[in-house]
């Protein structure tokens, strides 16, 4: 024992007396002013965006890299306590870097937790999740990403999902809006069973997934996932726009390959399609995979049953029909296995929705697949797969157009930094879905400026119904605009509710909408409008809308609109839109011009 002792002090001496000269050299090779001591800390200039003080060694670490160089190299060369809630066994991306630039060993520690879980992860390949815009629901309306490390199994359900979201149990979706706006929420980076994430997003959710593999090497993988450990109960003020979800996953993928320079993508927001963008504008993406949910692929039943098998499909998910009972006479062999199928999926659905216990569901969905393996394999359900994310327009828009008005021709200049409307190529997005952020126009008229709209906030999501589905159609505006009558501008709030028919290529609606006007004839009043939208070919889309609006002082207003534009791809579009109005006076506004994206 004494022996032991002595060489233990031995070590701790050596240790100690090299932690200057280990320090000395980090300050000749400018470690602390190196990218990827910065992408350790996260940190794009001066200050790191991370918030927590358990993620600094340093009092001052937040604010000064160099102090916060020295104090790891201190701990890490110095502390005796190496155990797995040790500094030196929580921060193993900083030590594996740190020993390789200063070509030297801290020696060995007991990480036992760290060394357990890269044990059960079997970090082997890295995958960008994408989960696409969830119907009806203005708060996913952008999407979500998040990474997935994938181990040697061939199944990936028990790989690892590697997420970052706001930390809240909000049910408001105003409060929720506007705290993510404002920073009113702290992020945290979660890690858990990829089934898990895919069940909720996929099934619960109703949302489509992408998935691209990434072409990481296996050195670069185990650089992420270091990294990732570090991150562990780390918090930071989480911003829906720009240090959201998709954003932090732009961190831990320039970790694992620093030579990518993925945040130089964006300026002023981070929106989930442009990060998938991003990594393939890098060389990062090697292939893509399309998982459909629950809801696709119902969609998809529908299209190949008959209204009877439908109906029956329904009997049985709901229990009204056993399966036992199916009477299957003068209906096809085909019909019979999807008609089962749809039922045991409608049965899935309504479970994890929470519209069936566990025993019912059980029991159910075990007679459905008992009575469809009876039937034999069959022609599996053929899914259409939808446009890949990555060929949608970019989101932040720049507009020039000739206008021709009733007494003015101005020339109409927009921009609007995010995201998408229903007039716009749905290519690659969710159709029906629209969310508009701060989109300004102004006008240039024998050299007087004029403001035509502002428009701060603009939501719709029209979802047609279907047999299976029965989704509300809703739509919402706030802003400024010229639409009120006498060409004069004034501030609208609407908010309006109603239904749809069709499908993702073509829909009519039908929407009541209250309204309040603020300004030039503040009134009050209640419109129905009715329009459809057709997705052509070659990436055309018409959009037309007819309406009236029944104000309290003012006689009603007829309106009604056309556009029709072509995505020459995802830079931007020509388009034409035809405006008419008539109330107490007839008005008709031309406007022809391009779009840009960027």
């Amino acid at each position: 024992m004494p022996i032991l002792f002595l060489l233990c002090v031995l070590s701790l001496s050596i240790w100690s007396a090299t932690t200057d000269e280990l320090i000395t050299q980090a300050h000749t090779l400018q470690l602390s002013e190196s990218r990827y001591w910065h992408l350790l800390m996260h940190t794009p200039k001066d200050e790191s965006e991370i918030d927590d003080d358990a993620f600094f060694m340093a009092q001052d670490g937040k604010h000064n890299l160099t102090s916060e160089l020295d104090a790891t190299i201190r701990h890490f060369n110095e502390d005796t306590n190496r155990s797995d809630e040790s500094l030196f066994c929580r921060f193993p991306a900083r030590r594996a870097w740190l020993e390789g630039e200063l070509n030297s060993s801290f020696g060995q520690g007991e990480c036992h937790a760290y060394d357990t879980l890269v044990a059960k992860m079997d970090p082997q390949k890295v995958t960008l999740v994408f989960p696409t815009a969830h119907i009806n629901s203005p708060a996913s309306m952008f999407g979500h990403t998040f990474l997935r490390i994938d181990s040697s199994m061939e199944s990936k359900l028990m790989s690892y999902a590697i997420n970052y979201a706001a930390q809240t149990d909000e049910t408001n979706g105003i409060t929720f809006a506007y705290k993510g706006l404002f920073g009113g929420y702290l992020g945290f980076y979660s890690m858990l069973p990829y089934y898990e994430k895919l069940k909720e997003y996929r099934d619960s959710e109703s949302r489509d997934v992408w998935e691209y593999d990434l072409n990481l090497t296996h050195d670069e993988v185990m650089a992420m996932v270091r990294h990732i450990w570090e991150l562990q109960h780390i918090n930071s003020w989480y911003f829906f726009f720009d240090e959201n979800c998709s954003y932090h996953m732009l961190w831990l993928t320039e970790i694992a390959r620093p030579s990518v320079h993925l945040r130089d993508h964006f300026t002023y927001h981070v929106i989930p399609p442009e990060t998938v963008r991003a990594m393939e504008e890098e060389g990062l993406v090697s292939t893509k995979h399309f998982r459909p949910s629950k809801r696709t692929k119902l969609l998809a039943y529908e299209k190949q049953l008959s209204g009877e098998s439908i109906n029956t499909a329904k009997a049985l998910a709901s229990g009204e029909l056993k399966s036992h009972d199916l009477v299957t006479k003068d209906v096809s062999d085909i019909q019979q296995r999807y008609t089962l199928e749809a039922a045991a999926e409608l049965v899935e659905h309504d479970y994890i929705g929470g519209k069936l216990t566990k025993e019912v569901y059980v029991k159910r969905y075990h007679e459905l697949l008992t009575q469809r393996s009876m039937l034999g394999q069959g022609e599996p359900l053929v899914i259409e797969e939808k446009a890949n994310p990555d060929m949608a327009h970019h989101a932040a828009r720049f507009s020039i157009a000739q206008g021709w008005f009733a007494r003015r021709s101005p020339l109409l200049v927009g921009w609007r930094p995010a995201f998408h409307d229903l007039g716009e190529d749905d290519t690659g997005y969710l159709s029906g879905a629209q969310i508009e952020f701060l989109d300004i126009q102004a006008g240039i008229d024998h050299e007087k400026l004029s403001l035509e709209k502002l428009t701060v906030l603009s939501l719709a999501s029209i979802t047609p119904v279907s047999h299976f589905f029965k989704p509300f159609s809703w739509r919402m505006k706030s802003g400024w605009d010229r639409d009120y009558g006498s060409d004069r501008l004034s501030f609208v709030t609407r908010v309006g509710a109603g239904a749809a028919a069709g499908d993702d290529r073509e829909f009519v609606y039908v929407l009541t909408e209250p309204e309040v006007r603020l300004g030039y004839n503040t009134d009050i009043g209640i419109g129905l409008s009715i329009g459809g939208s057709v997705n052509w070919w070659n990436r055309m889309k018409t959009l037309v809308e007819v309406g009236d609006v029944f104000y309290l002082d003012a006689p009603s207003r007829v309106h009604g609109s056309i556009s029709h534009l072509w995505q020459w791809g995802r830079s931007g579009n020509v388009f034409g839109r035809w405006d008419i109005a008539s109330q107490e006076k007839h008005e008709s506004r031309i406007s022809v011009g391009i779009n840009l994206y960027f």
